[in-house]
């Protein structure tokens, strides 16, 4: 029983124990950087992410390699497959153990096409192919659920008597919610009867461990139905597997119902991620059950070993019933990491929406949840807080791990069988070791491509331009003979702030003190970014890069001014 009872269970609970940072610190740290607001480098590894043989790469993967050696020779893991990956590729990529531990004596060594069971990293999948049907017009994310399953319905009051009940129009559950852990839909329904509570508890956890058995679609919906909420819907979030196993049958329903043939559209979610997400990635280490064709593939862990035969069935299969080798993670990130990626299938504006957090705990100051996301912040190597995605996956014997950093465009994938259940420990540990390497090799690409003195060939234009501690400055800014940056009401340096584009950036100009009062962090300086006036159609506190090494020019588009590197 113990096998089933954390079949479905998703974000890994330790991760509140790490290194997340207190308020004490927030609250001294960086007092410069609370009462302003310096902008992170350029994205420059989403294009031109750095070579696997790049000094900074190597040495981190080293250590990267020394820690992970370390940790396995403890003896609690039997299989673990674990990449870094940028834009490009892997920059590093390892195996250890082997794939089926219950017969290590005769069980051949892990590998990259190894397949894992990867629990709630399915989720992942679910969104990502949510994704894929918006762009094709099929959906909205946010589509009333009823819109697509009419007879999804769900109860409003809560369990004080004579508490309010909402019509259900008011108070929609969309197919956002259910992919964003805002739904207010109970972790697994239907939930067992605590018989014995308060002298024990017992009947917790999904069907069958706590004594129901799995349901059918029409079982399922009605007990929804009949169960009441644990919070208003986009009131609070509440992680739901309920939730995310209906957004699988919601995007089976929504993608027949857009279709002029519905007969020939797939009948099933398995059937749907692998027409719109797995081929077209050309995935072929992900599927959801064990089959005699793919059953040398399969890793087998020493703990619980039957999970990896379990059916999961439809109705949960986008909760939690997906098996994934460390080959397609690699290429799932690659394509996270460059939606202008040649295998991407997301374009630019549907990566930009999944990235935006949805809800921050204001009872801590370093977790979030996103689309499906969680979100942890961890420092980089300039002592400033920086975001990681990822997706956590947790089964008796199985642990996995998809994470990605967007600030700084890398990623890790961890795949892991064995006693050791926390991949989030590892994610979090390996990126304290490649942060410090990928935001020296980010500061070295910025400083090779903006920084330096700039100057017109008639003299009268210069810039100087600087990369210090993880920011662009314009510490000097002359145009047609006139010092510019104190026309803007600058006293000294100004930073400079990426628009997004490559090469294209803006003077940060804010207004830090607004009538004598200091105003604290982003917020003064998002307020008036592009409040400056135009000339020749573009904006005067733009300017942008064109050409190569010696070709290298520097424009400021509203006066014509063009200058070059001065060597």
């Amino acid at each position: 029983m113990q096998t089933i009872f954390t079949l479905l269970s998703g974000i890994v609970s330790a991760v509140l124990r790490y290194s997340g940072p207190p308020a004490t610190d927030l609250a001294s740290h960086h007092v410069e950087e609370r009462i302003n607001c310096f902008p992170f480098l350029p994205k420059l590894f989403t294009e031109t992410p750095p070579p696997a043989d790049d000094p900074f790469i190597q040495t981190a993967a080293q250590q990267v390699h020394q820690y992970l050696s370390d940790r396995f020779s403890v003896g609690d893991i039997s299989s673990l497959s674990v990449a870094v990956v940028t834009a490009d590729g892997a920059v590093f990529e390892e195996n250890y153990g082997v794939m089926r531990a219950n017969e290590s004596d005769t069980s051949p060594p892990t590998h990259r096409h190894s397949m894992y069971r990867v629990a709630s990293v399915s989720k992942l999948f679910a969104v990502l192919e949510g994704h894929v049907l918006a762009q094709k017009g099929v959906l909205s994310w946010d589509d009333p659920v009823r819109k697509h399953l009419p007879d999804f319905s769900y109860r409003l009051d809560g369990f004080r008597p004579g508490s309010k009940s909402l019509s259900l129009e008011y108070a929609p559950i969309t197919l956002f919610q259910l992919a964003s852990h805002m739904s207010g839909l109970g972790r697994d329904l239907p939930s067992g009867i605590a018989s014995g509570f308060p002298h024990v508890v017992n009947a917790s956890g999904p069907p069958p461990t706590n004594g129901l058995p799995f349901l059918n679609r029409t079982s399922l919906l009605n007990v929804i139905a009949n169960s009441r909420l644990v919070s208003p819907p986009f009131a609070y979030p509440s992680y739901s597997n309920t939730a995310t196993g209906l957004l699988g049958l919601t995007l089976v329903a929504a993608n027949r119902a857009a279709s002029h043939n519905a007969s020939q559209e797939p009948e099933t979610y398995a059937e749907l991620v692998k027409r719109d997400v797995f081929q077209p990635l050309g995935l072929n280490g992900s599927h959801f059950l064990a089959t005699p064709e793919n059953r040398h593939l399969l890793v087998v862990s020493t703990e619980e070993s039957d999970i990896v035969d379990v059916d999961f069935t439809d109705n949960m299969n986008s909760a939690g019933g997906q098996f994934l080798s460390l080959s397609d993670a690699i290429t799932v990130l690659q394509t996270l990491l460059n939606p202008d990626n040649a295998k991407s299938i997301l374009t630019r504006y549907s990566m930009n929406r999944w990235m935006q957090p949805v809800h921050d705990f204001e009872e801590d100051n370093w977790t979030q949840v996103g689309h499906i996301w969680e979100i942890v912040k961890a420092r980089d190597s300039n002592g400033r807080l920086r975001k990681v995605y990822w997706k956590l996956g947790n089964l008796p014997g199985y642990h996995a791990a998809i994470a990605i950093h967007p600030g700084t465009s890398y990623g890790v994938a961890i795949l892991m069988s064995g006693q050791y259940a926390d991949a989030a420990e590892l994610a979090y540990k390996i990126f304290g070791i490649f942060q410090p390497a990928i935001d020296a090799a980010l500061a070295q690409l910025a400083s090779d491509l903006y920084s330096g003195t700039w100057k017109s060939q008639d003299g009268d234009s210069s810039a100087f331009i600087s990369v210090e501690n993880g920011t662009l400055f314009m510490n000097n800014l002359v145009l047609n003979g006139t010092d510019v940056l104190p026309i803007f009401g600058v006293p000294g340096r100004v930073a400079l702030r990426s628009t997004e584009r490559r090469d294209e950036l803006r003077l940060d100009i804010g207004s830090p003190n607004i009538n004598g009062k200091i105003h604290y962090g982003c917020m003064p300086y998002w307020n008036v970014q592009d409040d400056w006036a135009l000339r020749n159609g573009v904006p005067i506190n733009l300017l942008y890069f064109t050409g190569d090494g010696e070709s290298r020019i520097l424009h400021y588009p509203s006066v014509d001014v063009t200058m070059g590197r001065s060597l």
